[in-house]
């Protein structure tokens, strides 16, 4: 069930090259905010990409006509993702890519498959595996399969039907100037660094760790110190192996653990409950909170909320006293064409287009779905000098999905209730939940 990075990619990210991959453990809850605020720093066409064109057209000459492309990063429709179109459009003459921004997009998108009327290019939403044909067009034919992340995480029977927009790595994110103000010197190595580190930052008047417990997706990487003392990322699939997944002593109980810690010496903020993911942002900028475990796409967002790049720390969490670290790469929303487009080589080719050549992996300080796509980035260089296990999230499986959906399992709640409840009383709860559905979805088959 293991699945970590090649020593090659580990090489290459620690030579400043990123790769990898972001977001949520439902494939697609962190996506959203993974691209709020971010600001460019580099023009639409700036990587070089093989020929953009879909299904052999001719350089591209062949390209005419208009599609729909829906998203769900709103605030940069009338800014980056119109100057990626523009160029896109300009590239290829008689063509024209109309954006829709989305705000409430999951909801909208599965209003729209339940009619049949998807847009041509789309952040997949999730359906069964089964059912990826029935909605989405197959892309193996854009000569990516071999080159990029997370191939398999929306594939059924040996065809891609969504290629991730972006990938992440999952590390603490600081300030360095609040790590200043409450003298500490460098970020901390060994799990009892971390709560040293938080009393002084405490002691100084500064949030140690931030949340944003309020907007709840931003709970979800705190699952990634359970897996890496599970060791490996098959945890949350290795639940249908048992009826007690949930245990004190066990990788959940010692992961989350350390939020909970946290959270109880007050280490996390003073009103958790109203702790939003905009303020969050803004709190980490200006240093009155000093650290965050998040995906790196958040370096952006503190950038543009004022906080020189030079000020931002990106390394491991350390999770035990061990002093050898592990990394989690994430996927996030994927590209999708519709099964249904009246032109599926304009929209493949605009999503090859979108992956090769638009820059928006540089523009947002992301890490490009490509394995082979060099950008250097300080923070990700510093992250891989601790020569972290790389652990690539896997996709959850369809029997644990469909027990997840009988008990109506919230991952981001999960957390959060083992964050501020007792914990004992908390997987109990979810123990017995989780075999009761887990015995109905087997007397169903």
């Amino acid at each position: 069930m293991k699945k970590t990075i090649t020593l090659g990619l580990t090489m290459t990210l620690g030579a400043g090259l990123l790769a990898a991959c972001g977001s949520s453990e439902n494939n697609s809850d962190a996506s959203a905010s993974a691209s709020d605020s971010a600001q460019p720093s580099a023009s639409a066409g700036s990587s070089a990409g093989a020929s953009p064109s879909a299904s052999g057209a001719d350089g591209g000459s062949q390209l005419k006509g208009t599609i729909t492309w829906a998203t769900h990063r709103t605030e940069l429709v009338d800014t980056d993702l119109k100057k990626y179109v523009d160029a896109f459009e300009a590239k290829y003459p008689g063509t024209e890519v109309k954006i829709e921004g989305l705000k409430d997009y999951e909801q909208t998108i599965r209003v729209r498959m339940a009619a049949d009327e998807l847009p041509d290019v789309l952040s997949l939403v999730e359906t069964t595996k089964a059912d990826l044909p029935k909605f989405y067009e197959p892309l193996d034919d854009l000569g990516l399969d071999d080159d990029i992340y997370f191939k398999d995480f929306n594939a059924y029977q040996g065809k891609v039907y969504g290629i991730t927009q972006q990938v992440a790595i999952n590390g603490l994110l600081y300030n360095k100037k609040a790590f200043e103000k409450a003298g500490i010197a460098a970020p901390p190595k060994t799990l009892d660094e971390l709560f040293a580190d938080a009393d002084k930052l405490k002691a100084a008047g500064i949030v140690p760790m931030a949340t944003a417990f309020k907007d709840a997706w931003t709970m979800q990487y705190w699952t990634d110190p359970a897996e890496f003392i599970y060791g490996n990322t098959g945890l949350r699939n290795d639940k249908i192996k048992t009826d007690t997944p949930f245990t004190v002593d066990g990788a959940y109980g010692q992961g989350l653990g350390i939020l909970k810690q946290l959270f109880d010496k007050g280490d996390l903020e003073k009103d958790v409950y109203s702790a939003t993911w905009d303020q969050t942002q803004k709190d980490l900028a200006s240093g009155k909170a000093a650290m965050m475990y998040i995906g790196n796409w958040a370096i952006s967002n503190l950038v543009s909320n004022g906080l020189s790049l030079d000020d931002i720390g990106f390394v491991p969490l350390p999770y035990d006293n061990s002093g050898t670290y592990k990394g989690m790469m994430r996927n996030d929303w994927a590209y999708a064409v519709s099964a249904n487009s009246k032109n599926k080589e304009l929209a493949k080719a605009f999503v090859k287009f979108m992956i090769e050549e638009s820059g928006d992996y540089a523009d947002h300080m992301i890490i490009s779905p490509l394995k082979d796509q060099k950008q250097s980035l300080t923070q990700i260089t510093d992250f891989m000098s601790y020569n972290p296990q790389m652990m690539e999230a896997q996709a959850v499986s369809e029997d644990v999905t469909a027990v997840e959906n009988k008990m109506q399992f919230d991952p981001f709640k999960f957390v959060q209730e083992v964050t501020v409840g007792k914990m004992q009383d908390v997987f109990d709860s979810y123990n017995k939940k989780w075999a009761a559905a887990k015995a109905s979805v087997a007397k169903g088959k």
